[in-house]
């Protein structure tokens, strides 16, 4: 009786997925739904992300309307259709919701910029899981023994689960989106481009969506789940950098500072954004900081830095690429320390002030990625 009372629960919660989407995908996963919930993806919209609405504020109007819809509200529907951008209920909790990013069937590229290709079905979704790779679509199914005393359920009872979708295992599901973003003039503002190789060890998920402990799933408790809070510039900074290196060369009069990136893209990449490399040397009880190296890529038009949508060019560009080295003018004794730390802003200070954004101390805050100490 209570296994019958708790699947009538399920399906009549089931029939109310699409008044909150992502909601009620909390039923069943609760850790992941607390994850997302702090992530970029759910702050993706111009009421939670502060830069994206100071920079859609200052971005030229066009009939088209809120043209930056298809990644950063695809779940909002009644947006995708007219481009006219309001205050509602998905903007603020779910504007990208889990069950846009679990129906996206494949990556449509493109010239200016790619486009997920969904699935729109509402209760089969994909996902990743090696074990369970070619096998078929996992539907819910409850199997009795001991003449019925003992019933026990298998799957979802909310959706059939698909796992035979090769991009969520090779992270080129994440691709619709975070690849380029090519301007009016054909210029790509955002510089990723990181489409995955077959062969490549690391991806978006094994990077951004990292194994962590706790169930992914109430009703079949795993010991551990892919996180869902994007690790990254907001959460984990400091688990990113496992993908970065440093290395350093003492010269005679000067060292260099050898920043070797071992992701799929360029690191700091995106408009605006600052990565710093601070350098503090202690001797005999001294510790001398020496002037930190921003990482960036400056935009510009006719010469002079503008803003993304008016760029043609780039002024400025030293982004880590597969490598970044950087020189330093001063020399370095023997029993000297050299602690290298690498941090990345969501946007400079000086950007902030023209976006009027700069009392808010977060989006300029100094995220660290990685720390490391060398002796000499």
């Amino acid at each position: 009786m209570k296994n019958y009372l708790f699947l009538t629960l399920l399906l009549f919660l089931s029939s109310l997925v699409f008044a909150n989407e992502s909601k009620v995908c909390q039923k069943c996963h609760p850790i992941i739904y607390e994850e997302y919930y702090e992530s970029s993806h759910r702050k993706a919209s111009t009421i939670n992300n502060p830069i994206h609405k100071a920079m859609w504020d200052k971005h030229p109007k066009t009939p088209k309307g809120y043209t930056c819809a298809k990644c950063h509200s695809p779940s909002d529907s009644e947006l995708m259709k007219t481009g006219v951008l309001k205050d509602n209920k998905i903007q603020r909790q779910e504007p990208i919701s889990c069950i846009y990013c679990h129906t996206i069937k494949d990556v449509k590229e493109g010239l200016d910029s790619n486009s997920n290709v969904s699935t729109n079905k509402k209760r089969e979704f994909y996902t990743a899981q090696a074990d369970k790779k070619g096998s078929a679509k996992a539907e819910y199914k409850t199997k009795t023994s001991w003449f019925g005393l003992v019933k026990e359920s298998r799957n979802s009872p909310f959706h059939k689960i698909d796992y035979n979708n090769e991009n969520y295992y090779s992270g080129n599901v994440c691709m619709g989106c975070h690849s380029h973003t090519n301007n009016n003039h054909s210029f790509d503002i955002s510089m990723l481009d990181a489409m995955i190789d077959k062969n490549d060890k690391n991806t978006c998920i094994t990077c951004h969506m990292p194994q962590v402990s706790g169930t992914k799933v109430t009703l079949n408790e795993t010991k551990t789940h892919a996180y869902h809070g994007i690790a990254g510039i907001y959460h984990m900074n400091k688990s990113m950098g496992q993908y970065i290196d440093f290395k350093i060369d003492k010269k005679a009069d000067e060292f260099s500072v050898n920043v070797i990136n071992k992701s799929n893209h360029a690191l700091f990449g995106q408009s605006f954004r600052q990565g710093v490399l601070k350098v503090a040397i202690d001797r005999a009880g001294k510790r001398i900081s020496l002037e930190p190296f921003i990482f960036t890529r400056v935009l510009g038009k006719d010469g002079k830095e503008v803003m993304p949508w008016n760029a043609n060019e780039t002024l400025k560009d030293t982004l880590v690429y597969a490598k970044r080295e950087v020189n330093f003018k001063k020399s370095l004794k023997s029993g000297d320390k050299v602690t290298l730390t690498l941090g990345v802003k969501r946007i400079s200070k000086e950007t902030a002030a023209k976006l009027n954004i700069q009392n808010n101390k977060e989006v300029t805050r100094l995220r660290i990625l990685k720390t490391q100490t060398f002796e000499f």
